[in-house]
């Protein structure tokens, strides 16, 4: 009909190719692969929160393979891929990279054909099964069939296992250690939100057991073992970082935060594209080929890009400000009078301890919950938004 317009008359043209909102083409979008990128970066970030905080010269890896050497010799794996010998982090460099190999790896896989998978799961199995009793078999049974003498492996037979155990368990215990960052890198790139919840339950389920374990009444149960384990004094420091000329969190404070945010940055951005690539799977084929549709999920993936960065950011600043509101308040009484209240006030035992920062942070809720009858947030945030968001010139009408 002479009256129709070709629906792709609008789309931007890539590489010769009109866009549409079809899967192979999506994936490709800078706008995605941002959001992947971003939850990655984010991911291992939070790892190295966690194990500077919690594991680095405590319960690190490089520790268990220092008493498995003790009892039952050297550890098949090199350490230079341990970290033994390295100080601090640098422990963590190379099991971070093989993690993440592993983890894209299975991503890939995940993508392939479920003929071709079976292949691979089926590879690697006899693959792992040779290495475990293949020098054996070599040895033992051509021995049994030349001698022709039926007999159990000898004690030398036998040590020819030794060594493929001792690799598999030392590649098992660096990736119970690696195991948030594989699954979470599985999760991003191969768009399975069970791999990503299994990063984030891992993550959450060792700071909940670190946390039980230094209670403590259980770490002096312990022993030996517990005084290994860090932990966070129950009477918070000065504060020696903040904003705006106010001293609100101490570093330790400032990596919880961290953790916190950046688990919030590699949920977000892992669970919005599989969100919105199951969304596009979802639409009509009509739907998929329609310019506005692709404008709308080029609006949809910018937006979630400034909120992630906005949103998450003010989420952090507030946090500080919330831990670190008595220290505002005192700041400004003492500055504006002088008065010895605010001074003894300061010098409080509760302030100081755990449960004053919960104090100072409802404190700072009230506050905010009061300024909600004075100012309405939605129309301040709807009006930066607007400002944001440029305007689009309307589109002209083809005439025939």
């Amino acid at each position: 009909m002479a009256g129709e317009v070709d629906p792709q008359s609008d789309v931007s043209l890539l590489g010769g190719r009109p866009r549409t909102l079809h899967l192979k083409m999506l994936r490709k979008q800078w706008q995605i692969i941002t959001l992947q990128v971003v939850a990655t970066i984010a991911l291992v970030w939070m790892y190295l929160e966690v194990v500077s905080t919690y594991v680095v010269n405590s319960i690190d890896h490089t520790m268990v393979f220092e008493t498995l050497e003790s009892l039952v010799g050297e550890v098949p794996i090199g350490d230079w891929i341990t970290g033994e010998g390295r100080q601090g982090l640098a422990r963590f460099y190379v099991p971070i990279i093989l993690g993440l190999l592993l983890g894209g790896s299975m991503a890939l896989m995940a993508f392939q054909s479920p003929k071709l998978q079976q292949r691979i799961k089926l590879g690697f199995i006899i693959l792992l099964m040779t290495s475990l009793v293949g020098r054996l078999l070599l040895t033992w049974v051509p021995s049994m069939i030349f001698s022709l003498d039926f007999r159990a492996p000898s004690e030398g037979e036998l040590q020819t296992l030794e060594w493929p155990l001792l690799m598999i368990l030392s590649l098992m215990i660096l990736f119970v250690y690696l195991l948030p960052v594989i699954m979470g890198t599985r999760g991003i790139w191969g768009l399975s939100r069970r791999s990503i919840g299994w990063a984030i339950g891992f993550t959450l389920l060792f700071l909940g057991i670190h946390a039980i374990l230094t209670f403590p009444l259980i770490k002096s149960q312990l022993g030996d073992w517990g005084a290994n384990l860090k932990t966070l004094e129950t009477q918070v420091s000065d504060p020696t970082i903040g904003i705006f000329g106010f001293d609100l969190v101490t570093p330790e404070q400032l990596s919880l935060i961290l953790i916190a945010v950046l688990i919030m940055v590699f949920q977000e951005s892992g669970f919005g594209v599989i969100r919105y690539l199951e969304y596009a799977y979802r639409l009509p084929e009509s739907c998929k080929r329609d310019p506005e549709y692709v404008k709308q999920m080029d609006n949809v993936l910018n937006g979630h890009l400034r909120h992630t960065a906005g949103f998450l950011t003010v989420t952090g600043l507030m946090t500080m400000i919330a831990l670190g509101f008595h220290s505002v308040l005192l700041e400004i009484v003492s500055s504006s009078t002088g008065s010895q209240w605010a001074a003894q006030v300061s010098e409080s035992i509760e302030l100081s301890l755990t449960y004053g920062l919960v104090i100072s942070a409802l404190l700072f809720l009230s506050l905010v919950a009061l300024m909600r009858f004075f100012i309405p947030w939605e129309r301040v945030w709807g009006l930066i938004e607007s400002l944001g968001n440029k305007t689009q010139e309307p589109v002209e009408e083809k005439k025939f």
